[in-house]
Parts: structure tokens; C-alpha cells; sequence
């Protein structure tokens, strides 16, 4: 996002220097390739934007309103592939957001409120197998989170609340069978654990 935000800012500064602050407008590489278009309006960005490479491949579809993102949001990879899609609402985002591998595999899915995650999280290896699926409140974990192998095996699960481990927590050997458990409470383990075949007591729960 960072690089994609400086690309911005040289295409302004180059680019779009001697425009009126009310007009579409257009710029261009050394190539004649169009490198972005977009609307101003009062001196801010209005209405759709759209950012290109050298060679003619998009880099992003955002749309802007009175100088903050609002509305759908398309970037791309080098390779063409979609990155991210979602939408911004008065500049963070709000509602679904994924994005993908360069190979066109989901990477992420989950869903923003107010700019911060909320709901269901989930989030896959590259050839699409699971790799966590978690619940998120108010931008911090929240609920149960299990972490998968690349095989699909369950490799861990755990509680949150608050944004930290509170509640059961178990690790899996690879075959399945139980390689650690125990209970966490506000962020620390607590009374009597299983690990690596040994029983290890913490304080009381």
C-alpha cells in the first residue's frame, strides 16, 4: 500500500502540476502509455482513479470521494492477477475485503467495520488450503482461532477474548493426536497443562 501511495504522490507532483482544481485529467510516461486518470474537484480527488505500469498493466481501481477513498477498491499484481477488492467508506474500509496470491488464489477473506476487522477471518496457503480461520471484534481476536498445516491437518487452536488467549488451547502432531493443551487465562497459561508428553502445573485458573 505504501508503494502504491508513493506512485500516487510522483504522478500528482509530475504529472498533474498545472491543473485546474476542477477537471478531469490525465498523465502519461515518457512512452506515451497512460500512467493514471482521475477527476479533481476543489483541488481533491472525485470520482473514479485508476493507476498504471509502464507497460499499459493496472495497478489499481479506486474511486474517491471529496479527497477520500469511498466506494470500491480494485488493486492488482505485476502479473495482472487481482490483489485486493473490497470497499472504503469515508476513507477506511468497511464490509468484505479480500485479497488474493499472485497465482489467483484467495489469500485473505474477512470483513472490516469503521476501518477495523470484524467477524469472521479467514486465511489460505497458496495452493487454497485453509491456513487460519479466526473471529475478530472491534480490530483484536476475538473467539476461536485454528491454525492448519498446508495438508489441511489442524495444527493449533485457541480462545481469544479481548485480543487475548483466554480459554482452551491445544497443538496437534502431525498425525492428529494431541500434542499440547491447556488453559489460558487473560493472556497466561494457568493451572494444569500437558507439554511435550509432560504435565507442567501454573497457577490456579
Amino acid at each position: 500500500m505504501n508503494r502504491i501511495l508513493s506512485l500516487i504522490g510522483v504522478v500528482l507532483v509530475v504529472g498533474c502540476g498545472g491543473l485546474s482544481p476542477n477537471e478531469p485529467f490525465e498523465s502519461y510516461y515518457d512512452n506515451g502509455q497512460l500512467e493514471s486518470k482521475g477527476t479533481f474537484k476543489n483541488g481533491e480527488f472525485d470520482g473514479p482513479y485508476e493507476l498504471y505500469h509502464e507497460n499499459g498493466q493496472l495497478i489499481l481501481k479506486w474511486m474517491y470521494r471529496d479527497g477520500e477513498l469511498d466506494g470500491p477498491s480494485e488493486t492488482y499484481h505485476d502479473n495482472g492477477q487481482l490483489r485486493t477488492k473490497g470497499t472504503y467508506r469515508d476513507g477506511e474500509l468497511d464490509g468484505p475485503w479480500e485479497t488474493y496470491h499472485d497465482n489467483g488464489q484467495l489469500k485473505t477473506r474477512e470483513t472490516y467495520k469503521d476501518g477495523e476487522p470484524d467477524g469472521l477471518r479467514e486465511m489460505y496457503h497458496e495452493d487454497g488450503q485453509l491456513m487460519v480461520k479466526g473471529t475478530w471484534k472491534d480490530g483484536e481476536p476475538d473467539g476461536l482461532r485454528e491454525m492448519y498445516h498446508e495438508d489441511g491437518q489442524l495444527w493449533e487452536k485457541v480462545t481469544y477474548k479481548d485480543g487475548e488467549r483466554d480459554g482452551p488451547w491445544e497443538t496437534y502432531h502431525d498425525n492428529g493426536q494431541v500434542r499440547d493443551k491447556g488453559i489460558y487465562k487473560d493472556g497466561r497459561k494457568c493451572g494444569e497443562w500437558s507439554e511435550y508428553g509432560e504435565t507442567v502445573t501454573y497457577d490456579p485458573c
